[in-house]
């Protein structure tokens, strides 16, 4: 019979990461042959202490895959390869959906998944995911840009949940000044091809809304309410964190007026349409 000595120290930082590509068939129906499965560990104290989150680690992490929990284990290399009781987990991380055709069916996406497009799922809603693309995906997330040149352009739009890819399609094909201002809300989201994917659009009223609430509640489900409070800190300084400013949606007020949101403090208001102003891309799948 082995006796187990107990480890003397936790070594916080002392954590190993390994990232394989492997085939679906090894990790059940939910991991497609193009996910990456990625196995943490980090040294602790005992078989009883408690396995917590570790620094820099971020709340949507705790949804990939469905062993994301950290669990005690024990593992050779800890203790100076001497062995010892580490806290371990292995993350499933869906990169793209498997087409149904190919027989593996497709990839279930949760709140905080990174999409097919390389975006944040934010919102979940009548049978459609949609993610947001990062704070990085162009300059104009720090320059801005207008709604459109001509502030007295009108284009038929909608605001609710659903409807920001229409309207985004409506911008660029109703009025002719929206396909001449190449620098142009529109223009720019359907310019960006996260993923190499190429139908990003402009979100709606209600669509910018979720994503507000979601950087608010971003450890569950978010609120369809109207945006209120500040982001949480570390979303806000994270990959997808929004500038303490306004952002264009694809919702029209009237033929001079377009609906951007305050992401510092959920505000909604009507702004004219040559305003310069910040976007962010989502796409629906």
């Amino acid at each position: 019979m082995s006796v187990v000595k107990p480890v003397r120290s936790k070594r916080l930082f002392a954590t190993l990461s390994v990232l394989v590509v492997v085939a679906g068939m090894l990790f059940g129906a939910n991991v497609a042959s193009a996910d990456s499965v990625q196995y943490q560990s980090y040294q602790s104290a005992s078989q009883t202490e408690a396995c917590t989150a570790q620094v820099g680690e971020t709340p949507w992490q705790a949804s990939w895959g469905a062993d994301s929990s950290w669990y005690p284990t024990w593992e050779q290399w800890a203790n100076a390869g001497k062995g010892g009781w580490t806290c371990g987990r292995s993350i499933t991380w869906a990169r793209t959906p498997v087409a149904a055709s190919s027989g593996g069916g497709s990839v279930t996406y949760a709140l905080g998944d990174i999409g097919p497009g390389g975006g944040l799922v934010f919102l979940i809603s009548v049978g459609l995911t949609y993610e947001m693309a990062p704070n990085t995906w162009d300059a104009i997330e720090t320059t801005g840009i207008s709604w459109c040149s001509d502030d007295s352009n009108s284009v038929t739009t909608s605001t609710a949940v659903g409807t920001g890819s229409a309207n985004t399609t409506a911008m660029l094909t109703s009025a002719s000044s929206f396909v001449a201002c190449t620098l142009s809300a529109p223009n720019a989201v359907r310019a960006y091809a996260g993923g190499g994917l190429t139908d990003w659009f402009l979100p709606s009223k209600d669509e910018l809304n979720a994503m507000c609430n979601y950087s608010r509640t971003w450890t569950g489900a978010p609120s369809t309410l109207a945006c209120t409070g500040a982001q949480n800190g570390t979303f806000a300084s994270g990959t997808y964190g929004f500038a303490s400013d306004y952002y264009w949606s694809s919702s029209q007020f009237d033929a001079n007026y377009a609906w951007p949101q305050a992401l510092t403090d959920g505000r909604q208001r009507y702004d004219t349409k040559n305003s310069t102003l910040r976007v962010r891309p989502v796409r629906a799948f």
